[in-house]
């Protein structure tokens, strides 16, 4: 089994990164012209968001190397071992290739308006089409659930603790968001968030 989580995830973070993320901004660009990277362009709590997304795939993908190529290392980190089991470890494959799917379709969905942060110098779309007709936040409900999958793969003390800061960041980073579309969008916003929950 550790011989097919380490392809998987070795595949997992070349596809993600390479569709989600660099892909999905080149798109942008090509269309609008604007990178979608917007991270800490702003001090306080957007700052600390920010911080936290750039450096959040630099540690998912240390405990990766840490499994795949130095074991005795990995095994000092403190693996769950009770949660070792090929049944839990396919669980986790299957939410993280669900979950990625589903993070894709959404931003395929948003469109030009994707981004990465809060873009504060362009005015965007107001997305309402697809699975924003469901949830007001799909790509972070998708994000927090491959880090639930990672967890259920690697179950380990930092892909917990990954797994918890997302839940809890992510909802600080949709408060944030969500005050600055109010703005931008005014009362369609608004009502919208009154049809439509913040997560499903």
């Amino acid at each position: 089994m550790k011989n097919t989580i380490i392809i998987f995830l070795g595949v997992y973070f070349i596809c993600f990164f390479g569709f989600a993320v660099i892909f999905r901004n080149f798109v942008v660009a090509k269309r609008t012209g604007v990178n979608a990277f917007k991270l800490n362009q702003k001090t306080g709590a957007e700052s600390i968001t920010g911080w936290y997304f750039k450096f959040l795939p630099l540690v998912s993908i240390l405990v990766f190397i840490l499994y795949s190529f130095l074991p005795n290392l990995y095994q000092s980190i403190g693996p769950i071992d009770l949660m070792n089991h090929a049944a839990i470890q396919w669980m986790g494959i299957g939410i993280m290739v669900v979950s990625l799917v589903w993070v894709l379709a959404a931003q395929s969905q948003m469109g030009a308006s994707w981004r990465i942060g809060i873009d504060h110098e362009t005015k965007t779309e107001f997305v309402q089409r697809g699975l924003f007709k469901y949830s007001r936040n799909p790509i972070f409900i998708g994000v927090i659930f491959i880090s639930l999958g990672f967890f259920l793969l690697l179950p380990n003390p930092i892909t917990l603790t990954i797994l918890a800061l997302d839940i809890a960041l992510i909802q600080i980073q949709v408060a944030l968001e969500e005050e600055y579309l109010v703005k931008q969008h005014g009362e369609s916003y608004s009502e919208y968030c009154q049809n439509i929950r913040r997560w499903l």
